[in-house]
């Protein structure tokens, strides 16, 4: 894992901030101390002015929700699923929820519905239908923040910005921190931090680090490279 250093940041509830940088910047590492996956680091991280180390995970779960790029579904139906969210959620929640990461209507045109089943390691489903159902299972929750942890990877562009919009639109009263490596996910976060080599190189709206972050520059034009524009 990347080492940080120099990393700080505020993110408050009503406030969608982003993270970008390539492989290896420091990323993962960033979301794995957010998470308490370790507590090997000098600085402070505090959760609504608490600091993390006097919270039990328990209590981390419970303000903070991760949704991972790396989906863990386990074999039985859609509804059983997205209750490991929220146990007691109502089927209503669950369209609700499937609905913002269009995946509503494929489960209604099958004959089970909610009742569809998930074959082991999810084999009956495409790489990007699992990622919608994942983040559906983190917006089922309620918590004070949401980490987007690079979970639009495998989603096209249009898809994903109807997921986006549903995200927003939801989450507007919440603190929304979205982690990933395509300028197009991060373009209309309010502030992105731009991390290279475990430090943050710069910070600001997508105009403004387009004008003045080198390292923000360079992602665009490689990107701009492999879509042929898409990351406009």
């Amino acid at each position: 894992a990347a080492v940080l250093h120099d990393i700080h940041f505020d993110l408050n509830k009503g406030e969608t901030k982003a993270v970008i940088g390539s492989t290896g910047s420091g990323k993962s590492t960033l979301v794995r101390l957010m998470m308490r996956d370790y507590d090997a680091y000098r600085g402070q991280i505090t959760y609504n002015g608490q600091d993390i180390t006097s919270l039990t995970n328990e209590e981390i779960n419970h303000t903070v929700t991760h949704i991972p790029q790396t989906t863990f579904l386990f074999s039985g139906t859609i509804r059983e699923n997205l209750q490991t969210g929220k146990k007691d959620a109502s089927d209503e929640e669950i369209w609700e929820v499937l609905d913002m990461v269009q995946m509503g209507d494929f489960f209604r045109q099958t004959e089970e519905g909610l009742d569809f089943y998930i074959a082991q390691n999810a084999v009956n489903l495409s790489g990007g239908q699992k990622q919608r159902i994942s983040i559906a299972r983190g917006l089922i929750r309620e918590t004070d923040f949401y980490v987007f942890d690079d979970c639009f990877s495998a989603l096209d562009y249009s898809t994903e910005k109807k997921v986006r919009q549903a995200i927003q639109k939801k989450l507007s009263d919440k603190g929304v921190l979205v982690i990933a490596q395509r300028v197009a996910t991060v373009k209309d976060a309010d502030e992105i931090l731009v991390i290279d080599n475990g430090t943050i190189v710069g910070k600001g709206n997508h105009q403004e680090l387009e004008e003045r972050c080198r390292v923000y520059q360079e992602i665009i034009t490689s990107q701009k490279r492999i879509d042929n524009g898409g990351a406009k």
